[in-house]
């Protein structure tokens, strides 16, 4: 212990420069340490609390179907417009045409879903499998990607009133002046179609947007632009809440940029180490030649180390807690509750284990490693 002291005395005299390096590389490591690890929790509660939990929104639209409406074509050319990205995002399209043949009033609404894949109308397959799997499709079978794709005429008829008024013979029913194959039956909408097939002319009341993950601002933006150039008034697009997501990847870049500054501190603390002890060789071959093993001078050295790290790093989360951190909670809001004793002591822990490992192996392949003469440098 004594010997320990000794040597940091000496060091301190004839190594200003450098001991002061080494307290700001310890000084460093351990603020932005503390200081990631706050933002890092900081920027997860926001994302938790911030990250939007809509799954869906719909855009109505204020049709004059005297004059300027939505029409299915119209809607279907601007979906084909989204970028791919967007698409992919989206599991199911839901438009809820106007059928002068099938009032929503008294039958209800009919509601009509699809995907889009490959810049093509296709089934919605979450639709699909949702309807054989709560019994909703009494008999027979959805239709396929080729009868969307096409818009073959074939409907799932509803099992009740509707189907008699549109039926004209066991297996047709007449719809938009048409006659459509029957090709199975249901009991959720007066009829499901596939969109294709609807006339081009058929006004559009409402689509609706259901996405596989949280809506992002982007996605809303980007139907946002597309609508409102499209369809002008008409489209009834709604103002929502929905975080920026730039704000993440600033959180990520302030969180990476931090972590690789504790990096490169460390490591700089051990470089500035062996700088020192390439200035004890000669006493490093005294100690080996007088039978010190490399397992005590490996212990020596790092204890120095410690000695020095430890009182400097303790310091600093104490300034980081007391007089940093109520500071920062202005500017952050849940980053003081991030912290505790039990945490600033993992902390120190993982620094002390880390930059230990670091230097002791910088130490042995530097100096341990090498013979006595290697060590004096030939000499």
């Amino acid at each position: 212990m004594k010997f320990i002291k000794k040597n940091l005395i000496i060091f301190i005299k004839n190594e200003k420069m450098i001991f002061f390096l080494m307290l700001l590389c310890i000084f460093t490591s351990s603020f932005i340490i503390d200081f990631s690890y706050g933002l890092y929790q900081n920027f997860h509660v926001i994302k938790a609390e911030e990250e939007s939990e809509l799954y869906e929104f719909e855009i109505p639209f204020n049709n004059d179907l005297n004059g300027n409406y939505a029409a299915k074509e119209a809607v279907k050319s601007t979906l084909l417009t989204f970028s791919e990205k967007l698409n992919d995002s989206i599991d199911m399209y839901l438009v809820l045409p106007h059928l002068d043949e099938i009032p929503a009033d008294k039958y209800g609404n009919t509601n009509i879903r699809f995907t889009i894949k490959n810049g093509a109308i296709a089934p919605c397959k979450i639709y699909k499998d949702n309807l054989k799997k709560y019994g909703t499709l009494i008999e027979g079978e959805y239709f396929s990607d080729a009868q969307e794709a096409n818009g073959d005429n074939v409907v799932l008829i509803f099992n009740g009133d509707i189907s008699n008024k549109l039926m004209v013979k066991d297996d047709k029913i007449s719809f938009q002046g048409k006659l459509y194959d029957v090709i199975g039956i249901q009991k959720m909408h007066p009829i499901i179609v596939p969109f294709n097939s609807l006339n081009e002319d058929t006004p559009i009341n409402t689509i609706l947007f259901h996405f596989k993950k949280p809506v992002t601002r982007s996605q809303y933006n980007e139907i946002k632009e597309i609508f409102s150039n499209n369809f002008g008034e008409i489209a009834s697009i709604p103002d929502l809440d929905i975080p920026e997501s730039e704000n993440y990847y600033l959180y990520n870049t302030i969180i990476l940029i931090s972590v690789m500054i504790a990096v490169l501190a460390a490591v700089n603390f051990a470089v500035l180490y062996k700088y020192i002890l390439s200035k004890r060789t000669k006493t490093l071959s005294i100690f080996r030649i007088c039978g010190y093993t490399k397992r005590k001078a490996l212990t020596l050295f790092l204890s120095e180390c410690m000695f020095i790290s430890v009182p400097v790093f303790v310091l600093t989360t104490l300034i980081y807690h007391k007089a940093v951190l109520p500071v920062l909670a202005k500017r952050f809001e849940y980053i003081e509750s991030a912290y505790s004793l039990k945490l600033y002591l993992t902390i120190f822990a993982i620094y002390l284990l880390s930059s230990l490992t670091v230097t002791g192996i910088m130490i042995y392949f530097s100096f341990l490693r090498k013979t006595i003469i290697e060590t004096k440098g030939g000499k």
